[in-house]
């Protein structure tokens, strides 16, 4: 991959988690910083299962942080009342996950029928994504 050794990612929704988890899979130093509880909306066995591969592939795990700065060698933030830095060659938010179907909406304005499954749709992650195709498909 065309980065550096070490990666800051934010955001420890399933997006942050799955990527911090990829990336050290591959050798990279990876610190993870989330705002609140890791995982949100997922529900908690995959909430686990995510924290438990990431921890597991060597990813450094913070949460109930805030993100002070982000400079050309890493990323500060304070962590209660203590400030901490993590080394970066490149940072990665990945926080927040939206839906958005721009070109199914032009297309119901020229008259076409459409349907938007998966996260086009809303954000559901897998188990919606397979939802909506099933749903898509029967009620053809």
């Amino acid at each position: 991959m065309p980065m550096g050794k070490d990666v800051v990612v934010i955001g420890g929704s399933l997006v942050g988690l799955e990527l911090a988890e990829f990336l050290a899979e591959r050798g990279r130093r990876v610190t993870l910083l989330h705002e609140q509880q890791l995982g949100l909306p997922l529900a908690m066995p995959r909430r686990w299962t995510a924290v438990r591969n990431a921890t597991e592939h060597g990813v450094e795990i913070h949460r109930n942080v805030s993100v002070t700065r982000i400079t050309e060698s890493g990323v500060e933030w304070t962590e209660g009342e203590q400030i901490h830095f993590a080394p970066a060659d490149m940072v990665v938010h990945a926080d927040g996950t939206t839906s958005a179907a721009p070109l199914a909406d032009e297309l119901r304005e020229a008259g076409f029928s459409v349907d938007v499954v998966s996260d086009a749709g809303e954000v559901n992650y897998i188990h919606g994504a397979i939802h909506s195709s099933w749903k898509a498909t029967v009620d053809l």
